[in-house]
């Protein structure tokens, strides 16, 4: 356990630059900088022996969602296509 501010370790993570920017812009909007708002996760996570939050899939990745892709492809790949305007499809509703 941390008992003086002089016992501060360095942490070091690699990410891409455009996840550093967008990460430092929410940061900023909430009025702190990027390493405070890691020090707030590792904080957290202390605190409640896992992560501070519940890690979700993105359903776009699901294999539901990959094999209807897949098959749109196809269908594309061999001109099975249909072509609407919105104001016909609007009408179909």
């Amino acid at each position: 356990m941390q008992t003086k501010e002089t016992d501060m370790a360095n942490v070091q993570v690699k990410v891409d630059d455009y996840l550093r920017a967008e990460a430092q812009s929410v940061a900023n909007s909430m009025g702190i900088d990027l390493a405070s708002a890691v020090r707030l996760f590792l904080t957290q996570m202390v605190r409640e022996k896992g992560l501070p939050f519940r890690p979700t899939a993105d359903p776009f990745y699901s294999s539901e969602n990959q094999d209807a892709l897949k098959k749109s492809i196809k269908q594309l790949e061999a001109g099975q296509t249909v072509t609407k305007s919105l104001a016909e499809l609007e009408s179909m509703e």
